[in-house]
């Protein structure tokens, strides 16, 4: 730009012959006239292509809160929907459990229910664990292949079996009759 300027002072320089300083500063301020004039232009047009940047960069940005925004929702309703999978799970696992332990139940030729220790010692002989756990006292009798759970509420004066379970050595709910009927045999006879 500037060498445009320059050309066009000795453009007129020697078209007019003239070398009077006057001259020359009247070149001068012609050239930066000019090169105001067109810096403002420039200026305008960077200040409106700068609002509309601006303007396109709001934009921008408000579009991609929105999509964050509808990522997050999405996420919130994937684990929303995992979390009730989960619960789903749950409940068929707790009635699958509890049919299990009925069946163990029926199945016994035992009944616990209502029992204290020293009748539970009386006929099954001496635990091989006890353990308290807040309320409640678990004893549990061990077989070779199974083990039998009793829970007992300790707030109780005297207490008393309130449910028991069949397992196996990997801690697994027995849930075939064969092998409830065999647990139940050995851990009476030990």
């Amino acid at each position: 730009m500037r060498a445009i300027f320059i050309s066009l002072i000795l453009v007129t320089l020697l078209i007019t012959g003239c070398t009077s300083i006057e001259v020359a500063k009247g070149v001068s301020k012609a050239t930066q006239s000019i090169e105001t004039s067109v810096s403002n232009i420039f200026k305008s047009r960077s200040k409106k292509s700068n609002k509309s940047e601006i303007l396109i960069d709001e934009q921008k940005k408000e579009q991609i809160i929105e999509d964050e925004k509808q990522e997050i929702s999405k996420d919130e309703q994937k684990k929303e929907q995992t979390i009730e999978d989960e619960k789903q799970e749950i409940s068929k696992e707790q009635i699958k459990f509890k049919e299990v332990v009925n069946k163990q139940k029926k199945i016994s030729n035992l009944n616990l229910l209502g029992m204290t220790i020293p009748e539970l010692n009386q006929l099954i002989g001496q635990p091989s664990l006890i353990r308290e756990d807040g309320k409640t006292k678990i004893v549990r009798f061990d077989s070779a292949n199974c083990r039998l759970f009793v829970f007992l509420n300790v707030n109780l004066k005297k207490p008393f079996v309130e449910y028991y379970e069949l397992r196996n050595n990997n801690g697994e709910l027995i849930d075939r009759n064969k092998k409830i009927e065999t647990c139940f045999n050995k851990i009476k006879l030990t």
